[in-house]
Formats: structure tokens, C-alpha cells, sequence
């Protein structure tokens, strides 16, 4: 873990740019917004994204990654959210749901991630 005061992730991260689309799910189970983000990092049980809304920490969100040539759809919780201009905001998300496929064709990306840094 870093020793930066502020820091809340205990995972590595790998840099990653990659769009996204991204649902907000209510305590129902219905979509009440959605929108378009970028990765700016991402790690095995999270990511943080950049996006044009700011998202509520606590909120719920159905996530569509494209990676390479596989769509993964995972379900995260919003754990910190900051503005970062006046037309942007970044949020750190906490994978909470993933199908055993899903996850596994995430993690071959990830891990992909991880040896293209070490060569």
C-alpha cells in the first residue's frame, strides 16, 4: 500500500485507457442514469474512471468494459468520487458482482496489463 495519507486502494493498478459505459442502479434494481467513462486505472477488484457526471460514493453501477475484442459487464459500488475540472470527475469503484466468465476474460486483461509493464 502506498504511504500516501489519501490513498484507499490496497490493489496494484495498471494504467489503462479504455472506454466504458456505465448504468446507475437504485436499491430497486432500476437504471436511473447512465453515461460514458474512461478508465484511468484499474486493478483486480476495481478501477477508477473519468467521466462528465459526478457520481454519489455509495452508488451502484452496471459496468460495460470493452477489452480488446471481449465486452465484460460487471457490477460496482462508487467507493470515493472528486471533482477533477469543472467539466469532469474522477471515482474509484469497487467491483461488487462478476460472473465467473466475466471475471475470468477481465483477469486475462489484467494480467495481460501486468506483463506488458514487467517487459
Amino acid at each position: 500500500m502506498n504511504d500516501n495519507a489519501f490513498e484507499r486502494r490496497h490493489d496494484d493498478r495498471r494504467y489503462a485507457m479504455k472506454f466504458l459505459d456505465y448504468e446507475v442502479i437504485d436499491s430497486n434494481g432500476e437504471i436511473v442514469g447512465r453515461g460514458l467513462a474512461r478508465t484511468l486505472n484499474v486493478s483486480e477488484n476495481g478501477l477508477r474512471l473519468e467521466t462528465g457526471q459526478f457520481l454519489e460514493p455509495g452508488s451502484r453501477l452496471r459496468i460495460t468494459l470493452g477489452l480488446d475484442e471481449d465486452l465484460v459487464q460487471v457490477v460496482g459500488r462508487v467507493m470515493h468520487a472528486e471533482p477533477e475540472t469543472d467539466e469532469l470527475a474522477s471515482a474509484g469503484v469497487m467491483f461488487v458482482e462478476f460472473s465467473e466468465e466475466e471475471r475470468r476474460g477481465y483477469m486475462r486483461h489484467y494480467q495481460a496489463l501486468k506483463r506488458a509493464v514487467v517487459e
